[in-house]
């Protein structure tokens, strides 16, 4: 069952899909100094590496393809093959002294004439006594990934259930709960195993349609890395390598959302009608939270490299116009979509698109205190399942539905130490008094720098049930409002390991803590 799952995934690659975990591989088979060169001036090395075979030193090089190769296509890759056993321009740790092996890598199989094409060329290369060279086909990765006890032979029984999902059975929560497996005591390189694991998983979402799945799959790898490594300094290779491979896989599935996006659902009725049913009431705001969430994700990530500047900003300004066309994004149905906001309003503040900020904002105070006046239930906690969220959602009106109601609002300490954040006098004092007006109590999770801030499960953080937030603003250290800016962690492990970006990802993974000196990190300001 593993090889046939195994094989679906390696059928269903596309070509870049395959770059992050195939450097995970290479590090679970020996590999080292991996170095992706993908792009105009890779001279036909997709991939270099290095490998120690019976005390011998080889300077490997990798040309990747994704599906079947034909001979037209091999006759098209012969050229690329023959830069990659003779050519030494690549990268500075390209060591050109070192004998050579070139391996050509498809996730598919050599068909037609191609396989006695690529055997004569390999005689050729013998005879010639050159670059040892060999095919990688999709019998050999299924073997590598499916079959070899170092990689994913003998996975447990859930990541099976879960390539087996679908529907309403395939979702975070099983996700989240699976990927807590990831987390163990010390680090050790066949820790890379779950990135293949990761990697296998999020193909399997993107095939059920569900890229927020894929996404939040990658990040879900991430967390885990880092709770395994927490306090090394500096954090281990191989360790730096399976949060280069969630880094680089998020950012592959993102950029299929931005791509699915991009131009598209800027009118009001677009994505509403995506569900025809009457749980639509639900399930739009839910999608236009997912859009904005995974969408600021990526525009932050991007905008923390010098070369992606414009994407950044591209995204950003579809963000804005997403948010001023689909009024669901106003609408978060329970807490738990909370965090949601957080990275497209810091995104688009990137940018000094404060005018969108605002309006969002306001229209999202009023959504929530409304569901707090009297007579009504509230919104459902983020731990709820989405049979309470809808519950608490629609329940008020109806006499039937039995709810306890809840003052405790997650939703309203995210919007206040945004604008705290922000600095946005305004709309802190204007939420801070519709808050009070209806009564919301403000629940405040504060983890140490320990486990608790990587799982709901692990260590102790502390809870404040009400958290004491200036009733105007006040400001005082700029921007601080409430006893929680004040104190605490001044950096976490995530971001001193990797940057601002990693510790707001472990937000989206946990739905009920933030790390608000972080956000303040990220905008360029001091915390």
């Amino acid at each position: 069952m593993l090889s046939d799952a195994i094989g679906s995934y390696v059928d269903s690659l596309s070509e870049r899909e395959f770059d992050a975990p195939f450097i995970a591989l290479l590090r679970l088979y020996g590999f080292d100094d991996i170095h992706f060169l993908h792009g105009a001036f890779e001279f036909g090395k997709d991939f270099i590496a290095k490998h120690t075979e019976e005390g011998t030193r080889y300077q490997y090089g990798f040309q990747t393809k994704a599906g079947d190769i034909t001979l037209t296509e091999w006759n098209a890759c012969r050229g690329q093959i023959d830069m990659l056993r003779t050519n030494s321009l690549a990268h500075p740790n390209f060591d050109a002294n070192l004998p050579r092996r070139a391996r050509f890598v498809t996730t598919g199989r050599l068909v037609g004439g191609a396989p006695l094409a690529a055997q004569q060329y390999r005689e050729h290369l013998e005879s010639l006594k050159e670059t040892q060279f060999e095919t990688w086909d999709r019998d050999t990765l299924i073997q590598m990934i499916g079959v070899n006890p170092i990689c994913l032979s003998g996975s447990p029984l859930g990541m099976l259930q879960i390539l087996g999902s679908q529907g309403e059975h395939l979702n975070f929560r099983a996700l989240e709960g699976y990927s807590r497996t990831w987390i163990r005591t010390g680090w050790s390189s066949l820790n890379l195993r779950d990135c293949i694991e990761a990697a296998v998983i999020a193909s399997h979402c993107r095939r059920q349609s569900r890229i927020d799945l894929a996404c939040q799959t990658s990040l879900m790898l991430l967390r885990s890395t880092l709770a395994i490594v927490h306090g090394q300094s500096p954090v281990p290779e191989s360790a730096n390598a399976a949060l280069g491979t969630a880094r680089e896989q998020f950012r592959y599935y993102a950029s299929l959302l931005w791509q699915d996006c991009r131009g598209r659902f800027l009118n009001q009725d677009e994505l509403i009608m995506g569900d025809p049913t009457p749980a639509a009431f639900a399930t739009y705001p839910v999608r236009c939270l997912t859009v904005i969430e995974i969408l600021g994700m990526f525009g932050l990530q991007a905008s923390q490299s010098v070369t992606e500047k414009e994407l950044a900003k591209e995204i950003g300004q579809y963000v804005a116009q997403f948010i001023q066309f689909n009024i669901g994004v106003a609408h978060p149905v329970s807490d738990r979509w909370a965090i949601s906001i957080v990275a497209p309003v810091l995104l688009l503040a990137l940018f000094g698109m404060n005018e969108t900020i605002a309006s969002f904002i306001r229209s999202t105070v009023k959504w929530v205190a409304d569901y707090y006046d009297e007579g009504n239930f509230g919104l459902a906690s983020p731990y709820a399942a989405p049979t309470e969220e809808v519950a608490y959602l629609l329940g008020s009106p109806f006499e039937s539905i039995v709810l306890k109601p809840r003052r405790e609002s997650y939703l309203a300490v995210t919007i206040l130490d945004l604008t705290s954040v922000l600095e946005n006098r305004e709309l802190y004092d204007l939420a801070r008094n519709e808050f009070l007006a209806v009564d919301i109590v403000l629940p405040v999770l504060e983890p140490d720098d320990d486990a608790s801030q990587y799982s709901l499960h692990m260590g102790t953080p502390h809870f404040e049930p009400n958290i004491p937030f200036e009733e105007f603003w006040r400001g005082t250290d700029l921007w601080k409002n409430a006893p929680h800016h004040h104190r605490g962690v001044a950096t976490y492990y995530p971001e001193r390991a990797g940057g601002q970006w990693d510790q707001i990802a472990l937000s989206c993974i946990l739905r009920d803590r933030q790390f608000v000196k972080s956000w303040r990190r990220i905008l360029g300001k001091t915390a």
